[in-house]
């Protein structure tokens, strides 16, 4: 039995450009789905914790200092300013959670008044962010 060794003069070889079309979709899949985080102007120094969630959703959040003070959507408000704003913000949200983002330094008592403010202000819940111990 003989074997032909040169099959029409054609080399064989694997065509790759399938591979590298596969390739470019998955890079912009990744790109298109990837979420960016908003931070403050503040900064803060979050407290850890082994039970924290990520959030997928545009979050409602309000930015306390180790300093007292308070900021919300990029400015720095007071108090009276901050309730305003958030029953605002809350009447047209889908959802009405509100995430404190507090300073590990920040009082006791600044963040038991913020916490007060955002239930009166209309938000269903209240999420205090913390970051990953691990």
């Amino acid at each position: 039995m003989q074997f032909r060794r040169n099959i029409g003069g054609r080399k064989v070889g694997i065509d790759i450009a399938p591979l590298v079309d596969v390739v470019f979709l998955l890079v912009i899949f990744f790109a298109v789905s990837t979420t960016f985080l908003e931070t403050s102007g503040i900064k803060l120094e979050l407290p850890s914790s082994n039970s924290s969630a990520d959030r997928e959703t545009k979050e409602i959040a309000v930015f306390l200092g180790k300093d007292g003070s308070l900021s919300f959507e990029e400015e720095t408000v007071t108090l009276d300013q901050l309730r305003e704003r958030l029953a605002t913000v809350l009447e047209d949200a889908e959802t009405k959670v509100v995430v404190l983002r507090a300073d590990t330094e920040a009082s006791h008592g600044a963040v038991v008044d913020v916490m007060d403010l955002v239930k009166a202000a209309g938000a269903e819940a209240l999420t205090v962010a913390t970051r990953s111990a691990g």
